[in-house]
């Protein structure tokens, strides 16, 4: 590895922590431009994420622990590896349909202004465990899915498609036009439990407080929630998105 020199990251994102940075060279979706090692740093993930970017001939440079500190910028714990990466690739929604064949089953989650990124990153993980096959996020109001929210995601981000959008409603509407049907999340919806899911399914999970919002609750074909049987009236959404995830899972689509 070569000695530390210039630590400062040149592109628009990047990313750090063992399992974020080795998704990333699995995925194989972003450009690696670099990675940083902090000397003595080892583990079987960091020893094939050097293994991968000596192949792939990655750059790799030694970082002293307190100047790669510098760079997360307390952000969390780098765990002695980071990697300059290209920003985050979003597709198109008409691109996504277009090319998702005619029979194929899909679920896809929307993201109603949610703005917390470590909620958008526990809802990546969640879908990437759960299979999902694409996340719907909206250009603004929402968070991106950047640095913070693959962290968060452990990397299960770099495995799913994003999607970004100008406007949430007008792409349930797309979504429908393409055979879906759109369930939004809510509390106080149908429980979860009784909902037979269908082979094109979308699933619209609102935002942290105010839930999904009027308008597009109002096109959604049908509102499905969780009963509270205890005193604590909501879940957080991260940990609702895995329980609505679970119980479409279990299911065979209709």
């Amino acid at each position: 590895m070569s000695q530390d020199r210039d630590h400062s990251p040149r592109s628009d994102e990047f990313l750090y922590g063992r399992r974020p940075v080795w998704e990333a060279f699995r995925a194989g979706k972003r450009s690696i431009h670099k990675i940083w090692v902090v000397p003595g740093t080892s583990g079987g993930v960091i020893q094939e994420i050097i293994d991968l970017a000596k192949t792939r001939g990655v750059p790799i440079e030694s970082i002293k622990r307190d100047h790669l500190d510098r760079m997360v910028r307390g952000k969390g714990n780098h765990q002695g590896i980071a990697a300059q990466v290209s920003a985050t690739t979003y597709l198109e929604l008409e691109d996504f349909l277009a090319k998702l064949p005619a029979d194929a089953e899909a679920l896809i989650l929307g993201l109603d202004e949610i703005e917390d990124p470590q909620n958008v990153g526990a809802i990546l993980r969640n879908a990437g465990f759960f299979g999902v096959s694409a996340v719907i996020v909206p250009r603004w109001r929402s968070a991106p899915v950047g640095d913070t929210a693959v962290r968060a995601s452990s990397g299960a981000a770099e495995h799913i498609a994003a999607i970004r959008v100008r406007n949430l409603v007008d792409a349930i509407e797309k979504l429908k036009e393409a055979g879906f049907e759109v369930c939004g999340a809510d509390m106080g919806g149908d429980p979860i439990w009784t909902y037979q899911r269908n082979k094109r399914q979308a699933l619209i999970l609102g935002s942290e407080g105010r839930g999904l919002r009027r308008l597009v609750r109002e096109h959604c074909d049908k509102i499905v929630g969780i009963p509270a049987p205890a005193n604590v009236g909501s879940l957080n959404v991260g940990s609702a998105s895995a329980i609505f995830l679970y119980e479409f899972s279990r299911r065979k689509p209709a």
